[in-house]
């Protein structure tokens, strides 16, 4: 199971340095002409639009930042002292997350956004999935 919460954790801390950095990030073009070009393909944006797309964009880091630590107290308060309340709980945001976000980019044509959603969510669950384990425990 260490290898599972080892995974978690990993994904939790990178969520947590995505974030933090993506303020910064945003600052520079090419990766900010990244962001927006995957947040609205197959769009031409005017100069303001794609200004104040940007700042949305860079706006949310800290939000990631701030999931990732509530990510990463969840699974250690979880490893310590498993319960099935914590359990349903980290699976649940998950589940929120991924139907409520995949929808919403599938319906506007962010196939980059479905895909890296998809991604995160297996890594995710599957650890999730088989660190039930430790509940009967």
């Amino acid at each position: 199971m260490l290898i599972e919460y080892r995974l978690i954790q990993s994904l939790a801390i990178g969520h947590i340095i995505l974030g933090i950095s993506f303020p910064f990030l945003g600052q520079i073009n090419v990766v900010n002409e990244l962001l927006i070009a995957g947040m609205f393909p197959n769009q031409t944006l005017s100069a303001d639009t794609a200004a104040q797309a940007s700042y949305l964009i860079t706006l949310f880091g800290p939000t990631v930042a701030s999931w990732g630590l509530l990510l990463l107290l969840l699974i250690n308060t979880f490893i310590k002292a498993p319960s099935l309340y914590l359990w349903r709980g980290m699976i649940a945001a998950v589940l929120i997350w991924y139907i409520g976000d995949t929808s919403y980019s599938g319906s506007h044509g962010a196939t980059g956004a479905i895909i890296l959603n998809s991604m995160v969510a297996i890594v995710l669950l599957v650890p999730l999935w088989r660190l039930r384990q430790l509940i009967n425990q």
